[in-house]
């Protein structure tokens, strides 16, 4: 399978960027958190913010009011349709300690539903084991929203690292398969394999660096469709149709003969996914975008930003 070579993309620069287009996607997500801010001065200065906290305020040249803790705020942002609470981003429609509102915390029993914590429906008989709709739950096993592509009902799910439900993909089902090849500086490696703190290429400022992960996400999906793009590079790429390219589209908006970062689309089609979940990554820098198969693209987990990377920040094709 042919692609561009990871040092050919490190020598590709831009002479502007614009932020990508992003959309949310939910699942499992791992970030890397900040730090507290620091004091304001006595002075009446600025306090100096750490990493994620927010800068200490003056008052009347009397001393500057701490600076908010980084534990406060989550950097990078949180996505649309998910709340940052305590630090970490959260889908409150399912979350068993922020349902409907930070700090709402579900009594055992019950689980998070659209926001309110209700009791599970059973359509099942139980022996020993606590009823999620139509599963019986396991021990280490909690009933949770799944938050999917489809209202298919509470299922028994695997708690997160932090023992709630993982944040799923609604309203917005997107991202890549799990053996979508990533450029880094080690070579191509599947999106599934990398983790928080791994090195990848992206565009930073007005070139192309090397810059670690900061956020990576995985949500779990059935009877989800995906965009199977083919490009003439030979490289075959399945990635949802909502997820955003570099240039400001969608993979949905991609057609037989456009170009997908400088590379010729030679046919795209929507077709059955046949993995249990998607996957995306968001390195950090100022533009979140990736190498994927040996082209640029947006990452679902960006926080904020519109328009598109100008024609003259392709890679090369």
């Amino acid at each position: 399978m042919k692609y561009r070579s990871a040092s050919r993309i490190e020598r590709i620069s831009c002479a502007c960027l614009g932020l990508v287009l992003t959309v949310a996607c939910g699942g499992s997500s791992t970030v890397i958190g900040g730090n507290g801010g620091g004091a304001g001065t006595a002075s009446g200065g600025t306090g100096n913010a750490g990493s994620g906290g927010a800068a200490g305020a003056t008052a009347g040249g009397a001393a500057g009011s701490a600076g908010s803790s980084g534990a406060s705020a989550c950097n990078p942002a949180c996505g649309p349709s998910r709340q940052c609470c305590a630090g970490q981003c959260v889908n409150e429609a399912n979350d068993l300690h922020n349902c409907g509102a930070c700090g709402k915390t579900c009594d055992t029993g019950t689980y998070c539903g659209a926001g309110q914590c209700v009791t599970p429906p059973c359509e099942t008989t139980c022996t020993g084991d606590s009823c999620c709709g139509t599963e019986c739950c396991k021990t280490g096993q909690i009933c949770c929203d799944p938050q999917g592509p489809l209202d298919s009902g509470p299922r028994c799910t695997t708690p997160t690292d932090s023992g709630t439900c993982p944040m799923g993909c609604a309203p917005l089902c997107v991202c890549a398969a799990p053996d979508t090849p990533i450029a880094t500086p080690s070579g191509e490696r599947p999106i599934a394999s990398l983790k928080v703190g791994d090195l990848v290429y992206s565009v930073d400022g007005n070139a192309v660096k090397v810059v670690p992960i900061v956020r990576i996400n995985h949500t779990a999906v059935s009877h989800h469709h995906v965009m199977r793009v083919t490009l003439a590079t030979g490289e075959r790429l399945e990635i949802s149709a909502a997820h955003p390219t570099a240039d400001g589209h969608t993979f949905g908006d991609l057609r037989t003969g456009s170009s997908l970062d400088g590379v010729t689309v030679i046919s795209v089609e929507s077709e059955p996914y046949p993995f249990s979940a998607t996957y995306d990554i968001l390195p950090g820098s100022s533009s979140g975008t990736y190498f994927a198969g040996g082209a640029l693209i947006g990452s679902t987990l960006l926080g904020a930003g519109a328009g598109a990377l100008p024609s003259t920040c392709r890679g090369v094709p």
